[in-house]
C-alpha cells in the first residue's frame, strides 16, 4: 500500500480478509474435485475483516486522478468515488501533476497532461517518454518503461548467480535500468531467445511480455503523439544519454547521499532516509554515488530504494533549473 503523506510504498504483512479467504477456496474444485484445508481455526476467520480494501485505497493516485482530468471532471477532490481516497493522496498526486507540467496552478489539465494521459503507464514513466525525444534516446527509454511495467521479475537467478560470471554480461556500473536495458537488448538480438533467456538466468516469459508492451508504447507515441520515428542514442557507448534523460524523466525520484551516513540516502522532495536495494547493482559499491535516481521507494523492516541509477549532481540544476539550484 501506499502511504497517502509521503507517497512511500510500504511492503506490509497483513491478515487476510473473508472475502479473499473464500476466493482461494473456490480456486480447490474448479477443474477437478478438490478440497481446501485451512491453517486456522474456525474462530480466527470469523475475527478477519470481511473485504480486502479497495485498491483505491492502496494505490498511488497520480494516473488516477490524471485520467479524472482528462475524462472532464473539473474537481477530482469532490469527485463522488465508490471508495473515496485520502484527501492527502488525492492533493499530493496533483501536486506531483503540477511539478511534471501536466497541471496548471488552476488545476486545469494541460497540453502535455492531455498528451501523457493518453499512455496506458504511469504518469513518471509518460513524462519520461516525452523528455526522451528532448534526449534522442526514445527507443532506449521504451525498453526500460517497458521493462518496468512489465511487473515482473526480469533476473531470476539466485544472489549468489547474480555475482558471478552468468550475469556480469548484463551489469552496467552505472545502474540497474542500464542493466535492464542491456538484458533486454542482448536477448531481442538473439536468434534463439529461449534458450538465451535460459542460460542467462533472464525471466522469458516477462522479456516477452515486455515487447508487447513496448510495441503498444511505441504504437502511441506514432499514433497518438504524431511520432514520425522513434530516435536511438545508438548503443550502449552513448548511455550516458540515457541516464541524463532518466533524471531529467524521473526529477522527482531523486536521492542525495548523506553525508555523514555513507550507505543512506535522502530524497530530495519528500526527504525520506532509505538504503539502496541489496539486488542494486549499485549496493556494492564504496564508496556509493553522490547522487542517484530511482524507480521506487518502498519499506519493509527499512526503507530501501531500488532500480537505481547514478548521476551527476551537476545535472541537477543544468537539466532541472527550476527545482534545483547550484547550491
Amino acid at each position: 500500500m501506499t502511504n497517502p503523506h509521503t507517497g512511500v510504498e510500504m511492503l506490509r504483512t497483513v491478515e487476510t480478509s473473508q472475502a479473499s479467504a473464500l476466493q482461494r477456496a473456490g480456486r480447490a474444485g474448479r477443474e477437478a474435485p478438490g478440497e481446501v484445508f485451512r491453517l486456522y481455526v474456525e474462530s480466527e476467520y470469523h475475527k478477519m475483516p470481511v473485504q480486502t480494501p479497495a485498491e483505491i485505497l492502496r494505490c498511488e493516485m497520480a494516473e488516477v486522478y490524471m485520467q479524472l482530468k482528462a475524462l472532464g471532471v473539473a474537481k477530482v477532490v469532490g469527485f463522488p468515488l465508490v471508495d473515496k481516497p485520502p484527501r492527502e493522496a488525492l492533493e499530493k498526486a496533483a501536486h506531483f501533476l503540477c511539478r511534471i507540467g501536466a497541471l496548471d496552478t488552476r488545476d486545469d489539465l494541460t497540453d502535455l497532461g492531455r498528451k501523457l494521459a493518453t499512455m496506458p503507464v504511469s504518469p513518471l514513466y509518460a513524462h519520461c517518454l516525452h523528455v526522451s525525444f528532448e534526449f534522442e534516446c526514445t527507443a532506449e527509454i521504451l525498453s526500460i518503461v517497458a521493462m518496468l511495467s512489465a511487473d515482473a521479475q526480469i533476473f531470476i537467478t539466485s544472489k549468489k548467480e547474480r555475482d558471478g560470471a552468468k550475469a556480469k554480461a548484463f551489469h552496467h556500473e552505472d545502474g540497474d535500468h542500464l542493466c535492464l536495458l542491456s538484458a533486454f537488448s542482448q536477448w531481442k538480438k538473439h536468434q534463439h531467445q529461449k534458450a538465451f533467456a535460459s542460460q542467462n538466468g533472464l525471466n522469458h516469459a516477462a522479456l516477452e511480455k515486455s515487447v508487447t508492451i513496448r510495441n503498444q508504447l511505441k504504437d502511441v507515441l506514432h499514433q497518438a503523439w504524431g511520432a514520425s520515428q522513434i530516435p536511438s542514442c545508438g548503443g550502449p557507448k552513448n548511455w550516458m544519454t540515457v541516464r541524463r534523460c532518466l533524471l531529467k524523466g524521473l526529477f522527482t525520484q531523486t536521492a542525495r547521499r548523506d553525508e555523514v551516513n555513507q550507505n543512506s540516502y535522502r530524497t530530495f522532495l519528500s526527504r525520506q532516509e532509505a538504503r539502496l536495494h541489496p539486488s542494486s547493482v549499485l549496493h556494492r559499491r564504496q564508496p556509493p554515488p553522490p547522487c542517484v535516481v530511482y524507480t521506487e521507494l518502498f519499506v519493509t523492516a527499512k526503507s530501501y530504494l531500488r532500480t537505481v541509477t547514478e548521476v551527476d549532481p551537476a545535472w541537477l540544476p543544468e537539466l532541472c533549473p527550476r527545482f534545483f539550484s547550484t547550491g
